[in-house]
C-alpha cells in the first residue's frame, strides 16, 4: 500500500515459502482470477467474475459471484458449466443481477433476481448479445448485435435471370469494401416488461455502415451517448465519436470534435452534462494520443478539458478501458490513470480544478466501478492474481476484500522493479524476475521480453499469458521492459517510434539488455528474446539486425511491413506512418526485419494464430520461410481457430512449453529439450 492502509475482513501475515519444486505450466495456467467487479445503483452489493482454465476440459469456466459491500454475505451464485459474463447490476425496484450466457445455445442476456427464484432469459436475438446498458428505469436494454439483413427489392429479384440467380448460390465471397458492414453489431433497444419476460419485437436504432462500441443512458431515460465508428470498420479506421440519439426517434446527433477520436461517455446526475474521452490533439491520429476527459455542457455545449499533466487516463491503451464515472454529487470524475507501471485510481474534479489520487496500491487497478459512491476494483500485482475490494468514497473509509486468489503454495516472488539504460538520455523502465533463492548479481542466463502495442506498456498486474514465472523458476532471469513507444511515460516518450519502428526501440532494448550484462545481472553468451504481437515484430527486429541472442520466440509478430499494410492490420500503418501506401513504403521497407531477412542467423520458435486479424497468420509463414532459406534453426507452430490472443488451455499449455523448451535447447544446452531440426540452406549460384 503506498497511500491508504487496507482494512480486510481477514488479515493474513505470510512468510515467503519457496516451492520445493518449479510451478509447472500446467499448474501456472489454471490458477484461478478474478474480474469484472460491479456495484448495484443503491452501493449495497457487489458482483464478480471468477475464472480458470481446465487444462482436462480444455476450456475456461466463468463463476459468478456476489457479496455486500461490507464484506458479508459472500457467495457464489453459478453452478453450471456454462455460466456467464458481461454481468451487471438491474437498476429499478425489480433489481436482480444480468449477465450473458450460452446455456441454452447462443449468448443471450440472462437475470438473476437473487431471490431464490430460477434465473430467467431476457433476450431471444438471432445473433446474440454483444453488449448491453440497462436505462435508469431498468425496463429497457440497449444492446448490441447484428443488424437485419438487408432485404432484396422484389422488382430486382423478378429481373434477375436464372444464370444470375445460380450465381449468386456460388461458393464464392464478393466484396465491395474491405470490410463487411453486416459483420458489425448494431444499437438496438429491448423492452423487459414487469414480470421479467423480454418484448420480442426489439427496436434497432442504428444501421449499417455504423459500428457502434459504447452506450451510456441519461438519467430521463430518453437520450443515448453513443461512441461508434461512422466507417463500420475496426482494422482500417479506428475513428470514433461521440453522438447523443434520441430513444424514441433514433436520430443522431454528433457532438464531440470531428477531427479528434472521442469515445466511452456518461451523462452527470442531473444529466445536464457529459464526460468523455478525446485525443489531446489533433496533428497525430489515435495511436499517437493520449486522452484527456471533456465535460460538456448540454444546454451551452461548452465544453471543458478536465484532466492535465502526463497521466494516461483511463487506462494504459489506446482506447480507454471505461468511461468516466461521476460522483453522486456531480462534482467529481472518476477514473484509472497511469503513470509509468503504476495504474491507479484518481479523482478529477469536474470543472477542470486539478486531480488527485484516490486509490493507490502496490499492484495494478484493472477494472473499476462506481455507483452511490461506493467504488468497488479489482488489484493485482505480476506475482499475485489479486482482490476485488470495495469502499466508499467518504475520507478515511474502510475499504473491504470481497474476494482474495492465494498462490502462497506456489512461491511466486515479485519482481523487482528497475530502470536501465536505453539509446541517449532515455531510460527503460520494467520488471527483473529472477530464479528463487538468486544472487541477482550472478550472470543469469536471462530473457528479454518485449510487450505489444508499442502503445501499450508492462505494468505490475497479473496475467498468464506470459510464463516469466516459470522461466525464472528453471533458473532464467526475466527482464520484461517498457522502450519508447510505450504509453504512460509522455507524449514524446509514445511518439518515439512514429514513422519509426523497430529503430530507436530496438536501440533502447539493446542498450538495456548491455546494461544487464555489464551489472553482472545477465550473462552475455545466454541470452534469449521474446515478445507477442508489437512484442512479436521486437523479436523479428531483433534477430534481423544482431547475433548476440542464442535463441528467440516470435509470437504473433509483423515482419513485412509492407505486405502487413496489404493484409489486415492497415489502422497501425495509417496511424504510425504518413500515407503508408503514398509516401512511406520505402521507409517501411527499410525499417521492416523482411528488408533483413539474409541476416538472421538466431534459432527462432514462431508461433501464430490462424484465425488472426489484426496480424495475419502470413506475416509468421514469411518469417518461417526466409529463416528456413537461410538454413537458420527454426520452427512453425500454427494454431487453428486461434485469434490474435492463442487462449484455448491445449494450445496455450503448447506454446508456453514450446517456449521453455526452445530456451532451455539453446540457451542452456539441454539436449532433452525440443529444439529445431537442423535447416538446410539453400545454396546460392554465382
Amino acid at each position: 500500500m503506498r497511500q491508504f492502509a487496507l482494512i480486510a475482513i481477514l488479515v493474513v501475515v505470510a512468510t515467503v515459502s519457496i516451492a520445493s519444486e518449479p510451478i509447472t505450466i500446467e499448474q501456472y495456467l489454471q490458477i484461478p482470477y478474478l474480474s469484472s467487479p460491479t456495484v448495484s445503483a443503491d452501493g449495497q452489493m457487489v458482483a464478480w467474475n471468477k475464472s480458470y482454465r481446465s487444462i482436462e476440459d480444455d476450456t475456461r469456466y466463468r463463476e459468478i459471484w456476489v457479496g455486500q459491500t461490507d464484506g458479508d454475505n459472500v457467495r457464489r451464485i453459478t453452478f453450471d458449466k456454462k455460466s456467464g459474463w458481461s454481468i451487471s447490476w438491474r437498476p429499478g425496484s425489480e433489481g436482480g443481477l444480468s449477465y450473458v450466457s450460452s446455456r441454452d445455445g447462443s449468448a443471450q442476456l440472462w437475470l438473476n433476481p437473487l431471490d431464490g427464484s430460477e434465473p430467467r432469459v431476457l433476450t431471444d436475438l438471432e445473433d446474440g448479445v454483444g453488449g448491453y446498458w440497462w436505462s435508469p428505469d431498468g425496463n429497457s436494454i440497449a444492446v448490441l448485435t447484428k443488424g437485419a439483413e438487408e432485404e432484396v427489392e422484389e422488382d430486382a429479384e423478378e429481373d434477375a435471370d436464372d444464370d444470375a440467380e445460380e450465381a449468386e448460390e456460388g461458393d464464392w465471397e464478393v466484396f465491395d469494401r474491405l470490410e463487411h458492414p453486416e459483420d458489425y453489431s448494431q444499437l438496438w433497444i429491448v423492452t423487459v416488461t414487469t414480470d421479467g419476460d423480454f418484448d420480442e419485437e426489439a427496436r434497432q436504432l442504428t444501421e449499417q455502415p455504423l459500428h457502434p462500441y459504447h452506450v451510456a443512458w441519461s438519467p430521463d431515460g430518453q437520450t443515448l451517448a453513443l461512441t461508434y465508428n461512422p466507417l463500420f470498420s475496426s482494422l482500417i479506421c479506428e475513428e470514433q465519436r461521440v453522438a447523443l440519439v434520441d430513444v424514441a426517434s433514433g436520430d443522431l446527433t454528433d457532438i464531440s470534435n470531428l477531427e479528434k477520436h472521442s469515445s466511452h461517455a456518461s451523462f452527470c446526475p442531473s444529466g445536464k452534462k457529459l464526460a468523455y474521452f478525446t485525443d489531446r490533439d489533433t496533428d497525430y491520429r489515435a495511436y499517437l494520443n493520449l486522452k484527456d476527459i471533456v465535460v460538456r455542457d448540454l444546454e451551452t455545449g461548452e465544453e471543458t478539458v478536465v484532466t492535465s499533466g502526463q497521466a494516461c487516463w483511463g487506462g494504459s491503451g489506446s482506447t480507454p478501458d471505461h468511461a468516466p464515472y461521476w460522483s453522486k454529487d456531480g462534482k467529481g470524475l472518476y477514473t484509472i490513470g497511469s503513470v509509468g507501471t503504476t495504474k491507479d485510481i484518481y479523482r478529477v474534479d469536474a470543472r477542470g480544478k486539478g486531480f488527485k489520487k484516490v486509490v493507490a496500491l502496490d499492484g495494478n487497478i484493472s477494472q473499476m466501478d462506481l455507483q452511490n459512491d461506493v467504488l468497488v476494483y479489482k488489484e493485482s500485482e505480476l506475482h499475485r492474481p489479486g482482490s476485488i475490494q470495495a469502499r466508499k468514497l467518504k475520507r478515511n473509509s474502510k475499504t473491504f476484500v470481497m474476494a482474495d486468489i492465494d498462490v502462497a503454495e506456489y512461491g511466486m516472488l515479485a519482481p523487482e522493479k528497475i530502470i536501465l539504460k536505453g539509446k541517449g538520455e532515455i531510460s527503460v523502465e520494467g520488471f527483473l524476475f529472477l530464479p528463487p533463492g538468486a544472487d541477482k548479481f550472478g550472470n543469469h542466463p536471462t530473457i528479454i521480453e518485449m510487450h505489444g502495442g508499442p502503445y501499450s506498456r508492462y505494468g505490475n498486474y497479473w496475467t498468464t499469458r506470459y510464463p516469466w514465472h516459470v522461466l525464472s523458476h528453471n533458473g532464467y532471469a526475466v527482464f520484461i521492459a517498457n522502450p519508447r513507444g510505450g504509453t504512460a511515460y509522455g507524449e514524446e516518450f509514445l511518439r518515439g517510434v512514429y514513422r519509426n519502428f523497430g529503430t530507436d526501440d530496438y536501440d533502447d532494448l539493446m542498450a538495456a539488455t548491455d546494461d544487464l550484462c555489464e551489472q553482472g545481472i545477465a550473462d552475455k553468451d545466454r541470452l534469449g528474446f521474446t515478445g507477442y504481437s508489437y512484442g512479436g515484430l521486437a523479436t523479428n527486429t531483433v534477430i534481423s539486425r544482431t547475433d548476440k541472442f542464442k535463441a528467440a520466440v516470435s509470437i504473433a509478430g509483423i515482419f513485412n511491413y509492407v505486405s502487413a499494410m496489404g493484409q489486415n492490420n492497415s489502422q497501425l500503418f495509417i496511424d504510425s506512418y504518413k500515407q503508408p501506401w503514398a509516401g512511406d513504403l520505402e521507409l517501411m521497407w527499410k525499417h521492416s526485419p523482411a528488408s533483413r531477412a539474409a541476416a538472421i542467423v538466431t534459432p527462432t520458435l514462431v508461433m501464430h494464430g490462424t484465425e488472426d486479424e489484426p496480424v495475419d497468420c502470413r506475416q509468421s509463414i514469411e518469417l518461417f520461410s526466409y529463416m528456413q532459406l537461410n538454413g537458420t534453426d527454426s520452427r512453425l507452430v500454427l494454431y487453428p481457430g486461434e485469434g490474435h490472443g492463442i487462449n484455448k488451455p491445449s494450445h496455450m499449455v503448447d506454446y508456453e512449453t514450446r517456449e521453455l523448451n526452445w530456451f532451455n535447447y539453446y540457451i542452456l544446452g539441454d539436449e532433452t529439450a525440443d529444439g529445431g531440426n537442423t535447416a538446410v540452406p539453400v545454396e546460392v549460384t554465382e
